[in-house]
C-alpha cells in the first residue's frame, strides 16, 4: 500500500503550485523530484514477482533456434491453453519455460504430467509471476461483494 500512497502524495503535492500565466491559461509547477520518485517507482514495480519454479521443456542453440523455439511454443500453447510459457535468451540459447509454481514439489507434479511428450524437460530456479489470489468461499467480506 506504502509504494502507491508515496508517489501519489509527492504528485499531489507538486501540483498544490497552480498558477496562470497572462493568457489565463493554467500551467503546473512541478518539482524534478516528482520525476526522481516516478522512476523509483517504475524500477520497484519492474522487480515483481517471487522466487519459484519453472519447467524448462526445450533448448536450441545455432541457425533457427528462436523460429524452432518459437514453434514449439506454438506447439505446447495449443496443448496446455491453461499453463503460461516463456521464451529466454541465455546467450547461445533460446530457453522454453513452462509454468509459474510455487513449490519444487508443484513443478515436478507437472514435468511428470507431460514427460511423455517431452522427454529432456527439468524443473528449474526461475524468477516467476505472483499467483492470481482467488477469492476465499468463507470471507465474509469477498461474500458481500
Amino acid at each position: 500500500m506504502k509504494i502507491f500512497l508515496v508517489p501519489l502524495l509527492c504528485l499531489l503535492l507538486s501540483f498544490s503550485a497552480l498558477g496562470q500565466d497572462q493568457s489565463g491559461r493554467s500551467y503546473v509547477k512541478k518539482d524534478s523530484k516528482v520525476d526522481q520518485l516516478l522512476d523509483a517507482y517504475r524500477k520497484n514495480n519492474r522487480n515483481r514477482g517471487m522466487q519459484g519454479y519453472r519447467v524448462q521443456i526445450y533448448s536450441a542453440s545455432g541457425n533457427r533456434s528462436k523460429l524452432l523455439t518459437d514453434r514449439e511454443k506454438a506447439s505446447f500453447d495449443e496443448a496446455y491453453p491453461g499453463i503460461r510459457s516463456y521464451i529466454t535468451y541465455d546467450e547461445p540459447y533460446y530457453k522454453l519455460r513452462v509454468g509459474d509454481f510455487r513449490t519444487r514439489l508443484d513443478a515436478e507434479r507437472f514435468m511428470r504430467q507431460i514427460s511423455s511428450q517431452y522427454i529432456y524437460s527439468m524443473v528449474v530456479t526461475d524468477r516467476i509471476r505472483l499467483p492470481q489470489l482467488s477469492p476465499d468461499e468463507n470471507d465474509p467480506v469477498e461474500a458481500e461483494q
